[in-house]
């Protein structure tokens, strides 16, 4: 035999050669592949979920690190030498908020209302210790998959109301 090519199925092997040479084998063996294939997608699929799960409940749990005011000041430091009056300082999907991000991307002037975890932390930090130095701070969506909200961005900004 020149060729020899089976899938394991259970106990039984398939196999389109020698006598079970037919056009059902070959479709069986087609059903198989593609099953098998979807098999390890499902799987693939669900390794994935599962980290995705992990990553958020990581996130949520995460506390504002005490030298989070120097890394704000180095990072708007940076963004004022590129001319900028902003800064995207933090990013998560938008399926970690209790809304999916509705609040957000309605631009309910509550939407800080709807937060949970790390991101009610760092809403609670802004308000104590950056809008008391006169800095601003929004949420927006920052990208559209599939024209489903993606990823929210909570940017602090220092501009006066009166600036462009």
């Amino acid at each position: 035999m020149l060729w020899t090519h089976g899938t394991t199925e259970g106990d039984k092997t398939m196999s389109i050669f020698g006598k079970t040479f037919s056009a059902d084998a070959v479709r069986d063996l087609i059903r198989s592949r593609k099953e098998a294939q979807a098999a390890e997608e499902r799987a693939y699929e669900a390794a994935q979920r599962a980290e995705r799960e992990k990553l958020k409940a990581s996130f949520q749990e995460r506390e504002v690190q005490p030298e989070a005011l120097d890394r704000i000041a180095a990072l708007v430091a940076k963004q004022v030498e590129r001319g900028e009056k902003q800064a995207l300082v933090l990013q998560f999907p938008s399926d970690w908020l209790p809304d999916q991000g509705r609040a957000v991307t309605n631009h309910d002037p509550d939407w800080h209302r709807n937060l949970e975890g790390f991101p009610k932390r760092a809403y609670a930090y802004f308000e104590k210790e950056l809008a008391p130095r006169g800095f601003q701070l929004r949420a927006e969506i920052l990208d559209w998959p599939g024209g489903m909200p993606g990823d929210v961005g909570f940017v602090l900004t220092w501009k006066r109301p009166d600036e462009d």
